[in-house]
């Protein structure tokens, strides 16, 4: 009988360190996924694109793109355009961007009309925006 009492006590206190052990990794997970968010979140919040257009100009393109800045100072802005034109596809990507103060901005990306002459007219185009190498918002256009 006080065997069996032993025996109970020690499972008892196995199957505690079990739920303790449990609730550890619970809580781990938790908080992972919470500062995972968080941080996704913050890198989202930097830069938004708010419009873009697509301009003709002596038979080249030029890709105007508006965007707005959140924080006091962005840092490793990057913007890269893919364009479907009539033959084939192709992507093309501006330099990345740093010391941008909060606000308001524009930036262009021009194509050469010799894409437009080899390749034929853009047929469809979207527009990435990458903040410290995250892809944080984009825009589409015909």
């Amino acid at each position: 009988m006080l065997l069996g009492i032993l025996y109970d006590i020690i499972i008892i206190e196995k199957k505690g360190i079990y739920m303790r052990f449990k609730n550890l990794l619970i809580s781990v997970f938790i908080t992972v996924v919470l500062l995972y968010s968080a941080l996704e979140n913050s890198f989202a919040l930097s830069a938004e694109i708010k419009n873009v257009t697509k301009i003709n100009r002596m038979n080249s393109y030029i890709i105007s793109i508006n965007y707005e800045t959140h924080e006091t100072w962005t840092d490793n802005l990057l913007f890269r355009v893919y364009c479907e034109f009539d033959e084939k596809e192709f992507t093309f990507t501006s330099a990345t961007l740093n010391n941008i103060s909060q606000g308001w901005h524009k930036t262009e990306i021009g194509i050469s009309d010799v894409m437009k002459k080899r390749y034929g007219s853009i047929r469809k185009y979207k527009i990435e925006l990458y903040c410290k190498g995250i892809l944080i918002d984009t825009k589409s256009g015909y």
